[in-house]
């Protein structure tokens, strides 16, 4: 495999994990409902995951 594929696969994956953070906020009503929490609460769901991320895809520069 090349340098250069190597890099587009791992920008289009990047752009996928990075936007699914913004894609379930459309779906936060629908998800609070069926958990049975407030819409804040699953919005808080939501970022936590975004932290998460962050800080798991940080840990390997350590």
């Amino acid at each position: 495999m090349s340098n250069s594929f190597k890099i587009i696969l791992l920008a289009i994956i990047t752009f996928f994990v990075g936007t699914s953070e913004y894609v379930i906020a459309g779906f936060l009503d629908i998800i609070a409902r069926d958990m049975g929490i407030s819409i804040a609460s699953a919005g808080q769901l939501t970022s936590i995951f975004s932290l998460s991320y962050a800080i798991g895809t940080q840990s390997q520069h350590f």
